[in-house]
């Protein structure tokens, strides 16, 4: 009997949604598609397993792993849809970080299906950013005040994403209904004043790596670098 490893329903972003291992049920997945993803055009090939206890399972491989990427109960009438209801929430869960898809080929979809499921996303999105645009709250303000680029996310009229003051390559989240804002990969969170004081301790640490980078010129005798006379001009 096919049955699930956890009857949890959603996508797959990080370690704390575990849907099992493949490895014994392998045999038990159809080819559904392949795309081309990322702005590198990676080749991903994407299969998907319907359970007896009422379950679609998509997974995709690069090489010979698979790994089950979406879980979602079987609700519609007919196999194509519920492929499509669970594609739809996969692309719309990933492509604020990887982009749309392109479909190379599939037994299950037309090139014209697959695009209009990227379009019904788009549509969806293009409303909701349209709602969160309206709304800037004083931490937007701040954001936007300190070049931190926020914008509307598109998944709901209170979801944003902005550069991470830590310069790093990736985002923090916000949720504009509370003013509050996370990021998982520098473990900080919190509301605009936890924000304020985050950005004055990155300021602080910037300023005391250019002051010993002063002094070391003065010690040749002037200040030698433009970057150097820009940062002690304009400290304050």
């Amino acid at each position: 009997m096919k049955t699930v490893f956890t009857t949890q329903e959603g996508v797959k972003m990080n370690a704390e949604l575990d849907f099992g291992s493949t490895t014994t049920i392998k045999n038990e997945f159809n080819v559904l598609m392949t795309t081309y993803e990322t702005m590198f055009n990676i080749e991903l090939n994407y299969f998907y397993r319907i359970t007896d206890d009422g379950y679609m399972q998509l997974a995709y491989s690069t090489d010979d792993a698979l790994e089950i990427k979406a879980q979602y109960k079987l609700q519609f009438s007919t196999k194509k849809e519920d492929i499509i209801y669970i594609v739809h929430q996969l692309i719309e869960a990933n492509y604020l970080y990887d982009g749309f898809p392109t479909i190379k080929d599939s037994p299950i979809f037309t090139q014209q299906e697959f695009q209009q499921i990227i379009n019904d996303i788009k549509k969806s999105r293009s409303t909701e950013k349209e709602k969160a645009s309206q709304k800037i709250t004083p931490l937007i303000s701040l954001l936007k005040q300190h070049q931190l680029n926020p914008i509307p996310t598109g998944f709901n009229k209170n979801s944003w994403v902005a550069n991470c003051p830590s310069r790093g390559n990736h985002f923090i989240q916000i949720v504009t209904s509370n003013d509050q804002w996370g990021c998982g990969y520098c473990k900080r969170k919190g509301g605009k004043e936890a924000l304020e004081k985050w950005l004055q301790e990155i300021k602080s640490l910037q300023d005391q790596k250019r002051l010993t980078t002063m002094l070391k010129e003065l010690d040749k005798g002037s200040i030698q670098t433009k970057s150097t006379l820009k940062w002690w001009l304009n400290r304050y």
